[in-house]
């Protein structure tokens, strides 16, 4: 079955629909995922009856096949009323994509649900061969959505006699299979449980293994065929969504409240009234804007094939991941020229303001956002130096 762009259109809208038909729940279930240190379960329900954990799956398996423009304004959307909420939409999509590179026999157990929840982390395990499979051990922080995942997906090299750690797989395993250690005790993104996987003795099949290979080219030999776009590029362009949600709902609370807001110590009765906070608003709102451009710039390329696998397509990704770090940066000096204006009333605990700082000061300090990578990737890249400094590119 193919999608039409009628039908891509239609689906685009009643996502973007059902995000902001959510966003006052959303906007309540805040509090109570600082508290729980992880969404409230009727939280993720209604995520899950608005078809969020859908996106990116094949139609064939009940799945919303969508471009990353849509994933992008999804996400923007949901992340204005609640940063965590939108990790997860897009971390389960970043899980789906992942999955995708994977046979159609693992596909069809992990898509059997078209609302099934991935969480996983890239951290290498260990593993043995045996008959049929692997046995795999070990811990994999970071695990966004963990307590409400479904799969794991988990990163395993293979050691012993003549392996050589030369053998690495992405191993898809049952949540059910797995331990869970509650570690996330951070200052922000709270909502998210980031917590940890841990694994005695699993066995996995060979069918619902992906080699670690793949997942960096797939335009490598044993692909699956919808594999679809470079997952260098993917992977850091889902967590800028939440972070621009964030960024414009931070601007949103200080542009509202500049009209009736006194400026502490000035004789203006009004923010708004002062031209040095008109200058900041500005400054803050433009690099939003560039921050968006560039998101969307990488989407729109993505939708377009204009990103390739392979060495053919490693100068488009080198500039997509500088721009996905350049991106999120935009966004923090956004929200530092905000936390400014808005003033030491920010940081008070029932000001939404200091909920968007520790969010997204937390969110982009995700290892796929750091922006010196990103650089040193490009840079090396436009300069013609053949030196990887990261395999997922």
């Amino acid at each position: 079955m193919t999608t039409t762009p009628m039908d891509c259109a239609a689906v685009h809208q009643e996502l973007l629909a059902n995000a902001v038909r959510l966003q006052p729940l959303l906007r309540e279930s805040v509090l109570s995922g600082e508290a729980m240190r992880r969404l409230p379960d009727e939280t993720i329900e209604a995520l899950t009856d608005a078809g969020f954990f859908r996106l990116f799956k094949p139609q064939r398996f009940g799945g919303l096949d969508i471009g990353q423009r849509t994933m992008l304004e999804l996400t923007e959307a949901i992340g204005t009323a609640n940063a965590s909420a939108a990790w997860l939409v897009g971390i389960a999509a970043g899980g789906t994509t992942v999955a995708r590179h994977g046979s159609e026999r693992a596909q069809a157990e992990v898509f059997s649900s078209p609302d099934s929840r991935i969480a996983g982390g890239l951290a290498p395990g260990t593993a043995s061969r045996v008959d049929g499979g692997l046995v795999i051990n070990g811990t994999w922080s970071y695990a966004s959505g963990a307590p409400h995942a479904d799969w794991a997906s988990i990163h395993a090299v293979v050691t012993g006699p003549g392996a050589g750690g030369k053998e690495s797989y992405l191993c898809l395993v049952p949540a059910a299979e797995v331990r869970l250690r509650d570690t996330w005790h951070t200052v922000g993104m709270r909502g998210t449980a980031s917590q940890t996987f841990l694994a005695d003795q699993v066995f996995v099949p060979d069918h619902r293994t992906i080699p670690f290979c793949r997942l960096l080219d797939a335009s490598a030999a044993g692909s699956e065929p919808d594999a679809g776009p470079p997952l260098g590029t993917v992977a850091p362009l889902l967590l800028i969504g939440p972070l621009l949600g964030t960024g414009r709902a931070a601007a949103d609370l200080v542009i509202e409240q500049a009209e009736t807001k006194p400026l502490s110590n000035t004789f203006f009765a009004r923010q708004s009234s002062s031209a040095g906070v008109q200058i900041q608003i500005a400054e803050a709102e433009l690099k939003l804007r560039s921050a968006r451009l560039h998101a969307f710039e990488i989407a729109d390329a993505l939708d377009a094939g204009e990103i390739g696998h392979g060495e053919a397509g490693y100068a488009q990704r080198a500039r997509a991941r500088a721009q996905c770090g350049y991106a999120a940066q935009q966004i923090l000096e956004a929200i530092h020229i905000l936390v400014n204006v808005h003033g030491a009333g920010s940081f008070a605990d029932s000001d939404a303001m200091q909920q968007h700082w520790r969010d997204a000061n937390i969110a982009a300090r995700h290892a796929g956002l750091n922006s010196y990578v990103g650089y040193e990737i490009y840079g090396k890249s436009l300069v013609g130096v053949a030196e990887r400094i990261s395999p997922l590119i």
